[in-house]
């Protein structure tokens, strides 16, 4: 990152970002369970703050806390609540910060989407710039029977089982 992300900016983000999430029509449903939403909002910004700045402040299981209101979620809920992250860190991040929380969060809802659903939900989204597959310095050609080097016949070897 080349801009500073500080815990009291993540505290910052998470508030703006669950008041969209909790006056969203689709997502304000499956957060009606959470009764305590200053407690809540401690534990999000101890997990974020353990993702980003690597604080290890986060000691809970979110995967289990999600899985066990599965009934209540949707798939089209995990593209919503990213839509409404991106929306948020954008406008409240630098943009390289911004996107590395997306592209982390985009990873977490993955998880939580398979976990739940058996397979991800999650739409590929532009939260991340392209990046192609890194090209190999050599590549060398297939062989058959006929056209392995002798020198990989002669000096090979494995371990047994292999």
């Amino acid at each position: 990152m080349t801009c500073e992300l500080t815990e009291k900016k993540i505290t910052e983000i998470l508030h703006t970002f669950y008041e969209k999430v909790r006056r969203d029509p689709l997502l304000s449903v499956p957060f009606s369970v959470v009764t305590d939403w200053d407690e809540h909002l401690v534990r999000l910004t101890e997990f974020w703050s353990s993702v980003m700045l690597t604080s290890g402040r986060y000691k809970g299981n979110p995967l289990s806390m999600h899985v066990i209101h599965a009934d209540r979620i949707q798939p089209a809920m995990f593209n919503r609540w990213l839509e409404l992250w991106q929306i948020t860190t954008t406008e409240g991040l630098a943009p390289d910060v911004a996107q590395e929380m997306q592209a982390k969060a985009t990873r977490i809802a993955s998880r939580l989407s398979v976990a739940m659903f058996g397979h991800s939900t999650v739409r590929s989204s532009n939260t991340t710039p392209e990046r192609s597959a890194p090209s190999p310095y050599k590549v060398t050609p297939s062989f058959d029977q006929a056209s392995v080097p002798a020198a990989l016949l002669r000096d090979h070897s494995l371990k047994a089982g292999s």
